[in-house]
């Protein structure tokens, strides 16, 4: 039954982190089945499991609905926003002034979240998401309705006036000159807990720590945030006030916790701690114990973040503790504020050394670690687990130049071009374009070359600038200073040196127009071609095909972001892709990608993705099969959606 009850709690984990509709269809199905078909001896289980697969159809995200106009109260705050709520809807606020816990705002008008969404890169609309924020809402002068009057606002605003430091260390509001590895560390209210529990336990019963320590979690929660850690941790010492056997401590901390946040059933301040709370019973000693935690660690950091820093990985648990005592000292600080302990406990960790690796873990690693992990904790052969380990650690190090995929990847960067194309192993990188826009003026900083970074290219073999608008070549200063460009491509007639055709048509054509000498590039690999179009218009279009009587193309960039200027019926007919691209801003002021175009490449029946919509567009090919997946998670092969 102990066992049982594991799996169940299991089951229910993945149910949740899966998030498929269809999946739960088929357990519950299943469950049915074995209902029906098997002995009494298992009744019970299956009428539970019956119970979870239920329970889980309940928290089945359902299509978002727009907020109703009210008043909402605000119930997180953050450095740049804070999130309000009217006890059924949580929305983001933005633009406010003085603002404490508690607040009341009159809201009338709402708004979609909308912000850029890359593969490998860190999306705030899908960061909200998993809190299920889906709007913001208009703030206006008169929109405050009352301040905050709790004992919680109270608190927050004492810590505000005095202590800017404790606002990062138990609220997570840190400033921008913050190092990296303090916020890495989390809220170090946790490690305070689990030191003040080890100290109890030589004055105190178990059963009386335990309780000790649920009524001081639901205290802090009351006062400052109810963290998925936090959660976590009261449900975990609850199970273990009223169980004692570890299968069902576990499947009740699963339960409890999935229950009140069903959304952070994958987040990575639930996974880590469960995974690390089934190592004290899974791990015959302290020495495997630590190895397997450092090897969930080291997996799960490139799994989350892409990214590892190897001291704060070393001594994790070290700086932890650390933290909390600097929380502790930072907190007697504010009736003793001669000495300002976390100001030094900031400059220490600025000062530390750093060596940080990024890696975009992919299905490949996914197998190794887990091979790993698993050989670990159940493989008795020394010589076999040493590799394992070994193999796991070298991955993220070997692994980025043995992709052996053709990518073209369209990056979503609002109302402006960039487009990355490389070859297996990376052999070649191409970029065309890299332009910046007025909603998103760092687009190069910010998007395109943390994603170089996390891929390992560190030199582009050639950048081609269709024409001279901002929106297309506004960032290659900001390249040219962090990365080693071979040619700079301007005119049609300058060469790329690639080892696959390349070519730049149409280098003699009547154009008078800036957006009609646009460089339209074409080029092929692995039996598929691709049309980037740049910002020619039809008039081009029209010379393009006159040129090229026989010209076709698998994947279309269509020319000026979707304008009604290009891509025309009979354009569109006569190259007649399986796959148009736009790129284009959400909301932009030009209104692209224009009705007709849309209508257009409809009639044409040729599928179309918009970066407005889908976020970043990455097209892969190897021997033959081609498929696409975009930022916010849609996949095909190339002709069919999945």
């Amino acid at each position: 039954m102990k066992r049982n009850m594991f799996f169940l709690a299991v089951g229910f984990w993945i149910s949740l982190a899966i998030k498929d509709i269809y999946f739960l269809l088929i357990l519950f199905v299943c469950g049915l089945f074995l209902f029906c078909a098997t002995n009494t001896k298992y009744l019970g289980i299956l009428v539970i499991w019956i119970m979870v697969c239920l329970v889980s159809l309940c928290f089945y995200p359902v299509q978002p609905t727009i907020p109703k106009p009210g008043t909402y109260v605000i119930e997180e705050i953050k450095a740049n926003y804070a999130i309000a709520s009217d006890s059924t809807t949580k929305v983001l606020l933005y633009d406010l002034q003085d603002i404490d816990y508690g607040d009341q705002y009159k809201i009338k008008e709402f708004k979609r979240v909308h912000s850029l969404n890359n593969l490998s890169l860190f999306s705030f609309e899908q960061y909200l998401q998993t809190s299920d924020i889906y709007y913001q809402g208009n703030v206006h002068k008169d929109s405050l309705v009352q301040k905050g009057r709790s004992l919680r606002s109270d608190v927050y605003r004492f810590i505000r006036h005095h202590s800017s430091s404790l606002q990062g260390l138990l609220y997570g509001i840190y400033k921008e000159d913050t190092p990296d590895l303090v916020m890495r560390l989390s809220l170090p209210l946790m490690a305070v807990f689990y030191s003040v529990e080890k100290a109890l336990k030589r004055f105190v019963s178990s059963s009386g720590i335990t309780l000790f320590m649920i009524l001081i979690g639901l205290l802090c929660g009351m006062m400052f945030v109810f963290t998925a850690s936090l959660c976590r941790y009261i449900c975990q010492k609850i199970s273990r006030y009223f169980f004692k056997e570890w299968e069902y401590q576990f499947a009740c901390t699963t339960f409890l916790s999935l229950l009140l946040m069903p959304q952070k059933a994958l987040s990575f301040a639930f996974v880590l701690p469960s995974l690390f709370s089934l190592t004290v019973v899974l791990c015959s000693g302290s020495v495997q114990r630590w190895l397997v935690r450092k090897l969930l660690l080291f997996g799960l950091s490139f799994l989350y973040f892409q990214e590892i820093d190897g001291f704060s990985f070393l001594c994790f648990s070290w700086l932890r503790k650390w933290s909390g005592i600097v929380l502790l000292l930072a907190c007697v600080g504010l009736w003793f504020p001669a000495v300002d302990i976390s100001t030094y406990w900031i400059a220490f960790a600025d000062a530390l050394p750093s060596f940080t690796w990024f890696y975009d873990a992919g299905f490949l690693f996914l197998l190794v670690w887990l091979t790993a992990c698993f050989g670990l904790l159940f493989y008795r052969k020394q010589r076999i687990t040493v590799l394992l380990s070994v193999a796991t650690m070298l991955a993220p190090f070997v692994l980025p130049y043995c992709d052996p995929f053709f990518r073209v990847t369209v990056f979503s960067i609002g109302q402006a071009d960039c487009t990355l194309i490389t070859e297996p192993f990376l052999r070649s990188a191409v970029l065309i374009d890299c332009g910046e826009n007025i909603m998103h003026p760092d687009n190069m900083e910010k998007v395109v070359l943390p994603y170089l970074q996390k891929k390992h290219i560190s030199r582009i073999d050639a950048v081609i600038l269709t024409h001279e608008d901002f929106d297309h070549i506004g960032g290659i200063e900001t390249l040219k200073e962090h990365l080693q460009i071979d040619t700079i491509i301007t005119q049609p007639f300058q060469k790329i040196n690639v080892s696959y055709p390349f070519y730049s048509l149409l280098e003699n054509r009547d154009a008078k127009e800036e957006n009609d000498k646009s460089i339209i590039s074409y080029f092929t690999y692995d039996d598929q071609s691709y049309l980037w179009m740049g910002d020619a218009s039809r008039m081009i279009e029209k010379q393009l095909l006159h040129q090229y009587p026989n010209l076709k193309a698998d994947i279309l960039k269509v020319g000026h972001h979707g304008s009604k200027t290009s891509s025309s019926s009979d354009f569109l007919y006569h190259v007649h892709p399986q796959l148009a691209l736009i790129s284009s801003g959400k909301g932009n002021r030009y209104g692209h990608p224009d009705l007709e175009v849309l209508n257009n490449l409809q009639k044409a029946g040729i599928d179309a993705l918009n970066t407005a919509d889908v976020g970043m567009i990455q097209i892969s090919s190897f021997h033959g099969l081609h498929f696409f997946q975009t930022g916010n998670h849609i996949f095909g092969i190339i002709g069919s959606v999945i």
